[in-house]
């Protein structure tokens, strides 16, 4: 109940003159990353994080969180909705000053050298969200998703910013030209056909499609085992067995 009331007390508490993200934080933000930004048990500090990282968060819907410490990207109407675009401009505009010291939002375009930025997926992407952007498992219950719903500038932000499991990559590892190629690139997966001989299936992760590949095993073995048994009349089986009962004899 106390978490409910806080932002609602903090909302109350703002000056009229103050900017409107600032109520918006208030409201949104700050019952899990404190009135100060410096963050609370339920949430971490959002000093010096720089903006890719806090567009990242709001961007795909994984922020404003349902939950503390659960991040859910695009959730759907029963577990709250992301914020409208107006609203995240000017949450980022009144967090700019306070998050300042880590990535900046980067400025990407399209149509960039493909060619280029499929080298570098395959360097630095390939092997966490797979050949076809269709993501899979990392280890240790975490999930790397899918990209083929991510808009450029989420995919530049995650680049920057290096969410959750993911690698942080500076102007060091990846020029700004370099992440124009990578992002164009991502982007033309999306509407990529599958490879030939691929049934087009979305990945529902390593739980399910580990199920089915054990229940599919189960059935193979059984099928073998009921052939062979068919397949050999019961005499044959009969005399096989006194023949080398015979020889061992």
């Amino acid at each position: 109940m106390l978490a409910l009331l806080v932002p609602l007390l903090l909302a109350a508490a703002t000056p009229a003159h103050e900017p409107r993200g600032a109520a918006l934080y208030a409201t949104y933000c700050a019952s899990c990353h404190g009135a100060d930004a410096r963050g609370t048990p339920d949430g971490p500090s959002l000093r010096g994080v720089g903006l890719a990282s806090v567009d990242f968060y709001l961007t795909t819907g994984r922020m404003p969180a349902a939950v503390p410490w659960l991040e859910i990207g695009d959730r759907d109407e029963r577990e709250g909705q992301r914020l409208a675009p107006a609203d995240i401009r000017a949450i980022e505009a009144y967090l700019a000053p306070i998050v300042a010291g880590g990535p900046p939002i980067p400025e990407v375009i399209a149509g960039s050298n493909l060619e280029h930025g499929r080298a570098l997926y395959a360097l630095n992407c390939e092997h966490c969200h797979s050949a076809n952007g269709d993501g899979g498992a990392i280890g240790g219950f975490a999930w790397a998703p899918d990209l083929h719903h991510a808009p450029i500038t989420v995919v530049a932000d995650a680049v920057r910013a290096g969410p959750e499991e993911m690698p942080r990559f500076g102007e060091r590892q990846l020029s700004a030209a370099d992440l124009n190629d990578l992002a164009a690139y991502v982007i033309g997966l999306q509407t990529a056909a599958p490879p030939r001989g691929v049934p087009p299936f979305r990945s529902s992760g390593p739980v399910p499609e580990g199920a089915i590949g054990y229940l599919a095993i189960i059935v193979l073995v059984a099928f073998v085992f009921t052939y062979w048994r068919e397949s050999t009349p019961p005499r044959d089986r009969e005399e096989s067995v006194r023949r080398d009962e015979g020889e061992r004899a």
